[in-house]
């Protein structure tokens, strides 16, 4: 039961260090790369490529039961260049690797109506910038 144990332990180590490293150029280029949008292989892994220009859409919405109308909308940003992602990981070119919290950061904002001066709509802000 011990060594079983330890074997267990010893497995998910392993497992967990696989995303302590960035994907070599030899393992970005065998995973397939999936435009957003397009079927991902289904349990396999793969690159997912937001690709620079091309809407990105963003479902936004406000719910809940304090409101007796609820509202949704769509928002199309687009990305200046193309974004990689695998994993942790992030690229711009799908070659060169950083972690994706080095390669990109972001803040989000949230203002209720009038909470500063009693007449100001409220606002939802998530920002992007690269680093």
């Amino acid at each position: 039961m011990k060594h079983a144990l330890c074997l267990a332990v010893a497995a998910l180590s392993l497992s967990a260090c696989s995303t302590l490293l960035p994907p070599s150029r030899e393992e970005a280029a065998a995973l397939p790369i999936v435009r957003f949008g397009e079927s991902a292989p289904a349990g396999k892994d793969y690159i997912l490529l937001y690709p620079g220009g091309v809407p990105l859409p963003m479902a936004i919405s406000i719910t809940g039961n304090l409101f007796d109308q609820s509202e949704s909308t769509t928002l199309n940003p687009r990305l200046k260049r193309d974004i990689y992602l695998y994993k942790t990981w992030a690229s711009y070119d799908g070659k060169d690797w950083q972690r994706a919290t080095q390669l990109v950061g972001g803040k989000i904002e949230l203002h209720l109506p009038g909470e500063e001066d009693s007449r100001k709509p409220g606002s939802f802000k998530l920002e992007f910038n690269e680093k």
